[in-house]
């Protein structure tokens, strides 16, 4: 795949470990060889996974050693199962479905709204503690800070600070997140497979700034929201803070057992 005319499962690789390195588990060894190609699309979304006596042959391991990291794989949403079809790479949705939060303009755009947004700034930033925390960095890392204020039917909706590695936040905003959402551009755009995003509620008086953008006065609760969308191999992204007009705005989930 991807311009090589040979199948993955024909040009992979014996199973091996360094011997001065402790060995990975042999479905570990599996799991990873075939992340990679997904994630690197040498295996393309929908694009059918070997049989598991092929994966079999390929790494030279049992069956069962092929199941598990079938099953590892399935876990992460980086493959499904089909009855009787076999196994293959799921296919990335071209919107997010982490909520509406994190899908703002396309959850207000479903709506029949009319959403986009307005880019204030774009400076370098130092990680505070709390953004060194989400991105588990050091406090101080350097970042790229991207300011945006979202509106609905022209009218000033939310207030949001985006905080990124400054390699990924240039190639976020070369995908304009004045009409697109973060998430969809990482994935859809970027390549990036999400698995979860970590969220925090609560609520915030505007203050003149605030209040200033987004028309309310600065006593005004704003309710602030703060995610942290994480990739496949459960690494944080990007950080953010957004803030919502509370009269314009709600925000409900489902949680599932």
């Amino acid at each position: 795949m991807m311009g090589n005319p040979d199948p993955p499962h024909r040009r992979m690789p014996k199973t091996t470990h360094d011997e001065s390195q402790p060995a990975k588990p042999l479905f570990a060894q599996v799991e990873a060889r075939l992340r990679e190609d997904i994630l690197e699309k040498r295996l393309l979304p929908g694009a059918k996974l070997p049989s598991e006596a092929e994966l079999e042959a390929a790494f030279g391991v049992s069956r069962i050693t092929v199941r598990q990291a079938l099953a590892a794989l399935l876990a992460e949403g980086l493959i499904e199962k089909l009855n009787g079809k076999g196994s293959f790479v799921t296919q990335p949705d071209a919107t997010s479905q982490l909520g509406p939060l994190t899908g703002f303009y396309e959850h207000m755009r479903a709506r029949g709204d009319v959403a986009r947004g307005r880019t204030l700034s774009v400076r370098e930033a130092a990680a505070s503690a709390a953004t060194a925390k989400a991105l588990r960095l050091d406090e101080g890392a350097p970042l790229t800070q991207i300011t945006i204020v979202r509106s609905v039917n022209d009218e000033p909706m939310a207030y949001g600070i985006l905080y990124a590695e400054p390699a990924l936040a240039r190639a976020l905003l070369a995908h304009d997140l004045d009409t697109r959402d973060v998430m969809s551009v990482l994935e859809s755009s970027l390549g990036f497979r999400l698995k979860s995003t970590h969220i925090e509620a609560g609520a915030v008086a505007a203050g003149k700034l605030r209040g200033r953008l987004l028309q309310v006065a600065p006593i005004a609760p704003l309710l602030r929201i703060r995610f942290t969308p994480h990739d496949v191999n459960n690494i944080p992204l990007c950080y953010a803070e957004v803030y919502f007009r509370a009269d314009r705005f709600d925000y409900r989930a489902v949680v599932k057992r």
